[in-house]
Order: C-alpha cells, then sequence, then structure tokens
C-alpha cells in the first residue's frame, strides 16, 4: 500500500473484512437453509431473503442518523459489532422461522449501525479532493471482498462437516475478530470521532434516544419480515422519505452544491437498478445453480456459495488492478465520471446474464448444465460490481456535504436496499414448484426468466446513458457556478 494512504485504512479494511465474513456466511447460504432445510417455498423464501437484504442496507439511514446526531461514528460501529455477534449466535442456537425472523431483524439493526459509519470513517481520512481517496477506497472494497470470499467458502465447508448450528456460530467467531480489531486499531492510532453531537453535555440523553430509535427499528423490521404487505407499505416510505429527503437538501443547498447533490439523487437511481439484478447471486441464480449447474468442477465438489467466492475473487483481482489505474488518473469531474462508470457497470451486468442464457444453451438436453461459462458470467459481475460500488461509496464522501455525509451515506445504502426488495420480486419469475425435478423443465423455466431479467438489464443499461448525458449537462452549469463564484 502506498505509504501516502493513511495507517487507519488497514484497521477500517481488516474490521470490515471480518465483519462481512461474518454476514456472507449467513447471507450466502440463506435461501440454500430456508429452502431446502426449512422446506420454504421458493416464492417465501425469495421475499424473505429479499426483505432481509434490503432492511440490511435500508438501515444505514438509521444508522447514519444516530452516528450524525447521538452517539458519533466511533461508538455507533463498536454497538453495531456487538448486536450483530448476538445476532449470529441467536441463528445458530434457534431452527423456528420465528426465531430466525427475530435474529434477521436484529442482524439489520447491528449491520446499519455499522456499515456507514465506518465507510464515513474512511472518508474522512481523506482531504475533500484527493486524489487517492477513489484508490483508497478500492483497497477498502478488497478488504470487504476478501471477508466475502472467506464467507463463502469456509461457512459451506463447516455446514457440510458439522452442520448448520456450527456454521452460524463461525459467523459470530468472525465479528469478534472484527471487534478486536477496531478497538485495538482505533486506540493505538488515537483515531478521532468526527462526528458534531447534540447535547454534548448531557450523553446520556442522547444513549436514550439512541436505545428507544433502535428498538423501534428493530420492531419494524421484525413486522417487515414477517408481514407482506407492512414490507411493502415500508418500502414505498422508506424511499419516498428518503428521496424527499435528498430532494429537500438540494432545494436548500447553494447552486455549486445543489448540483452535486442532483446528480448523488439520480446515481442512486442507476445504483437501485444495478443491485436489483445483482442480490439475483443470492437468491434466484443460488437456486439455480444449485438445480440446474454440474455440482462438480473436475471431480471437486462446487456447491452454490462457491460461485459467489469466484465473484468475490475477481473483485481481488481485478481490484487490485483498477486500484493502481485510478489512483495514477484522477478524476476532475466526479460526478460525471461515475456516472459513466456506472453505466459501463449495467452494461457488464447484461453481458453477465447473456452469458448465463448462453450457459443454459438447449433447454431440451437433459444434461446438467456446464459451470465454466457461470463462473465467467460471475467475473462479469464481479468487474461490473467495481465500477459501481466502491466509486459509488468515494463519491458520496466527495458530493456532499461533511455535515450530513453519514446520512447521505446511509441514503446511498437505501439505493442497495431498494434493489434487494426488488430482487426478491424479480426472483419471483424464476420460481419453481419443488414437486418439479424434470431437468428439462427447470432449465426451460430458467431460460425464459432469465430472458425477462436481461431484458431488464438492457432497459436499465439505455436509461443509465441518458443520466451520464444529464449529469454531464448539470455539471457543465455547475462549473459555470464555480467560474461566477471565483469571478464575483
Amino acid at each position: 500500500m502506498n505509504r501516502q494512504h493513511p495507517s487507519s485504512l488497514w484497521i477500517l479494511s481488516l474490521t470490515e473484512t471480518w465483519e462481512r465474513y461474518g454476514f456472507y456466511a449467513i447471507q450466502s447460504l440463506l435461501a440454500l437453509y430456508l429452502s431446502m432445510h426449512l422446506g420454504l417455498k421458493d416464492v417465501d423464501t425469495y421475499l424473505l431473503v429479499g426483505s432481509f437484504t434490503a432492511l440490511t442496507y435500508i438501515s444505514p439511514i438509521i444508522g447514519g442518523w444516530i452516528a450524525d446526531h447521538l452517539l458519533g461514528q466511533k461508538k455507533s460501529v463498536f454497538i453495531g459489532a456487538i448486536v450483530l455477534l448476538a445476532s449470529y449466535l441467536g441463528l445458530a442456537f434457534n431452527n423456528s422461522l420465528h426465531g430466525i425472523i427475530y435474529s434477521l431483524a436484529n442482524i439489520a439493526v447491528g449491520t446499519g449501525l455499522l456499515k456507514p459509519n465506518i465507510s464515513s470513517l474512511l472518508g474522512r481520512q481523506y482531504p475533500v479532493g484527493d486524489p487517492k481517496r477513489n484508490s483508497g477506497f478500492t483497497f477498502f472494497y478488497m478488504g470487504i471482498n476478501l471477508g466475502i470470499l472467506f464467507g463463502t467458502t469456509l461457512p459451506s465447508q463447516i455446514q457440510f462437516l458439522w452442520g448448520w448450528k456450527v456454521c452460524f456460530v463461525s459467523a459470530s467467531l468472525g465479528l469478534v475478530i472484527a471487534l478486536l480489531t477496531f478497538v485495538i486499531g482505533t486506540k493505538i492510532l488515537n483515531m478521532p470521532d468526527y462526528a458534531v453531537l447534540q447535547n454534548q453535555r448531557r450523553q446520556w440523553l442522547n444513549y436514550l434516544t439512541a436505545f428507544f430509535v433502535l428498538i423501534g427499528f428493530f420492531s419494524v423490521s421484525y413486522l417487515v419480515l414477517s408481514n407482506n404487505t407492512l414490507s411493502l407499505l415500508f418500502f414505498i416510505t422508506v424511499v419516498v422519505l428518503a428521496a424527499g429527503y435528498v430532494i429537500w437538501v438540494a432545494a436548500n443547498e447553494r447552486n455549486v452544491q445543489r448540483n452535486k447533490t442532483i446528480a448523488f439523487l439520480l446515481l442512486c437511481v442507476i445504483s437501485t437498478l444495478f443491485w436489483a439484478l445483482y442480490f439475483q447471486m443470492f437468491m434466484a441464480l443460488t437456486l439455480f445453480i444449485a438445480r440446474s449447474v454440474q455440482p462438480t468442477i473436475m471431480g471437486i465438489s462446487f456447491p452454490p456459495p462457491y460461485y459467489i467466492a469466484i465473484q468475490s475473487l475477481g473483485i481481488l483481482f481485478f481490484g487490485f488492478i483498477l486500484q493502481k489505474y485510478w489512483a495514477k488518473r484522477p478524476s476532475k469531474n466526479i460526478a460525471y465520471s461515475v456516472s459513466i462508470k456506472f453505466s459501463i457497470a449495467i452494461l457488464l451486468m447484461l453481458i453477465a446474464y447473456g452469458l448465463i442464457l448462453i450457459a443454459i444453451g438447449n433447454p431440451n438436453s437433459l444434461q446438467l448444465i456446464s459451470p465454466w461459462l457461470v463462473i465467467v458470467a460471475y467475473l462479469f459481475i464481479s468487474l461490473a460490481e467495481l465500477m459501481l460500488s466502491p466509486i459509488g461509496l468515494a463519491a458520496v464522501t466527495d458530493l456532499i456535504r461533511p455535515q450530513i455525509v453519514s446520512t447521505m451515506m446511509g441514503i446511498f445504502f437505501v439505493s442497495l436496499g431498494l434493489g434487494g426488495y426488488l430482487s426478491g420480486k424479480l426472483a419471483d419469475l424464476t420460481a419453481i414448484d419443488k414437486a418439479t425435478h424434470n431437468i428439462i423443465l427447470i432449465k426451460k423455466s430458467y431460460f425464459t426468466a432469465f430472458s425477462k431479467l436481461t431484458t431488464i438489464l438492457a432497459g436499465a443499461f439505455i436509461l443509465s446513458i441518458l443520466v451520464v448525458f444529464f449529469i454531464k449537462a448539470l455539471m457543465f452549469r455547475h462549473q459555470e457556478c464555480v467560474d461566477a463564484y471565483k469571478a464575483g
């Protein structure tokens, strides 16, 4: 790592590596656990996994607000890690659907506290406009995917050898390591907390307020995971409030910052479309691989989570290359540059789904699908993710005022959450009756479903191009505002 990067980059990256190990130990196996262990129907599995995924990315709005106004970023990360540790242990020792939903709701709370604030802490380690920011966030993202790599391979083997309970316990051990890394590392480096808190003389009031807010969010999360109608109403409400907040902020900004905030909102729209297809890796694509793809490669067992591991390896490999590339070519116009990369991400995802259709080939064949083209498709998903997610995280800290960056980071994660919820709805297109075991019928069903998803992606790509042109025009006006400000 370049010596010009802050030492805290290592601490925050290692913390997130182990946090992601724990999370993906759950995420990568959840659909298989619900469908094949508990016997839920595909539609019910997709709804629960989709809603859970959405909550884990929408919850950063709450976590970001709590950090900005009540607890600070460091305390929020610490408490989030404690909640996640307890939640994973809860999954390990409770086999009922009620208990699983209870633990999943708690995971949403813990993720909301930890996820946006560790990213915000990293962003504050770099001066605004620092060209090393993109490469730093890419390195951070490589750390995330190292955790995902471990979290999608080791738990599968642990589950095969010792069962689901030990598998979930291993997730909690990942949180223990993350917690120790963060506490010890931030203390050694004497890392400050950047949030300007309310009622600093009455900290107990901040703690009490945060406690009741978190209890309230847990209760809402539990109801959302338990009731389909409430789930739909909740996500509509969240989207309206999040978009309304961004629009309100933009309306109250000066010209230069206003254009940046509008660009941020448009990038969130493209992000939502991307994640709606990306999260199929944990839903439709997981069950597709389990049912239709050869379970071994060269005689070696290759279960569905291993494909997610391949995708993480792609992140590490391509991320290393792109980090060096972006460090040498800093962007002058952040919003315009990011919009182009988002559009490329959609295109790469479109190619990935096209490869999956080619892999299915002749649906009338009795043979299981070869895994090789599916693996290549997952590598394209790796490139697509690198073009959007780390760049998006860095863009938030560049486009948004420091005073509200944690809240806006939470809103950026709302785009992931909405994508997760829509992903569960789109996955319904691929639902197959559990009584269907004929490989020809299964392959035909998946070919038809993935053709529809590919068509949706093509439409998303066209929309992303339009957004690029709009942001280009918006940023041209932004530059005029800058010139006028300097002249006046």
